[in-house]
């Protein structure tokens, strides 16, 4: 049970109809139907609801819309049609209490690391998290432009401490190597504020970060370097214009990031 209620729930009718979950950016979360729409949308925030995917819902909702109808029926009808219209991905992720997968970045480390999280419930670990994703094809191919275009370390925290010699992911530019102290901590969190940016949706800074930095390695003859910069900007690129290709059809039809923080 939360501590604090939100103050929208006095505000609710107490009729029947159909309620819409929206996070702050207007995005349906989750749609569904009730006799009483006041006590079913408080079950949820009182612990009634022992669903494992209801807290990682709620930490996301900021406002409940509801709609009026005549009769349940009319409600049971009138949700099936707003699922089919809006397609939230926490009536996907909830139909059968699946797993969530997702991206965690453990900012509260010395040096922070992305990762693939899949899991019911609360997440455990500490960070800031992007999601849940419907899609596991989708967040691994966006986890895959992450780690080839942000150089963070992909090892474990022992394996951090233990290393002897960068790992072959610093020989292929995939990594800044902190193990070996081959990098500033302020040049490492630029590479894990630069990651924040592109999932928060802010690629056109980004991308201007980067321009301006291949072209000052080219006018200081750094032409490896700016060879790789290029290609960056390049495999960012091809992800926006896959991502827009999609949108113009079917808005409705897409994952929508969301992001928390986990933790202190």
């Amino acid at each position: 049970m939360m501590s604090q209620l939100p103050p929208f729930l006095d505000d609710l009718p107490t009729k029947s109809g159909v309620y819409l979950m929206r996070d702050e950016k207007k995005q349906v979360l989750y749609i569904g139907k009730a006799k009483n729409l006041k006590i079913r949308v408080k079950q949820y925030y009182s612990g009634h609801d022992s669903r494992e995917m209801i807290p990682q819902l709620l930490e996301q909702v900021d406002k409940v819309e509801t709609i009026i109808t005549l009769s349940e029926k009319e409600a049971l009808i009138l949700e099936s049609s707003l699922i089919k219209q809006h397609k939230p991905k926490y009536n996907v992720l909830l139909k059968d209490d699946k797993s969530f997968i997702g991206i965690l970045i453990r900012e509260h480390d010395d040096w922070p690391m992305i990762e693939l999280v899949r899991q019911k419930g609360v997440l455990k670990e500490k960070g800031q998290f992007f999601g849940p994703f419907t899609s596991a094809w989708k967040t691994r191919e966006l986890f895959e432009l992450l780690t080839r275009n942000f150089p963070l370390r992909q090892c474990s925290d022992n394996e951090l401490a233990s290393r002897k010699r960068p790992c072959i992911l610093h020989a292929i530019k995939r990594c800044m190597a902190p193990c070996m102290k081959l990098c500033t901590k302020a040049a490492y969190q630029e590479q894990v504020k630069g990651v924040v940016r592109f999932l928060k949706g802010n690629t056109t800074d980004l991308l201007k970060n980067y321009v301006d930095a291949m072209e000052k390695a080219s006018l200081e003859l750094r032409f490896e370097d700016a060879l790789t910069i290029l290609k960056k900007i390049q495999h960012i690129e091809q992800y926006i214009e896959h991502q827009k290709s999609p949108i113009a059809q079917c808005p409705d039809d897409l994952d929508a990031v969301g992001y928390a923080y986990v933790g202190n």
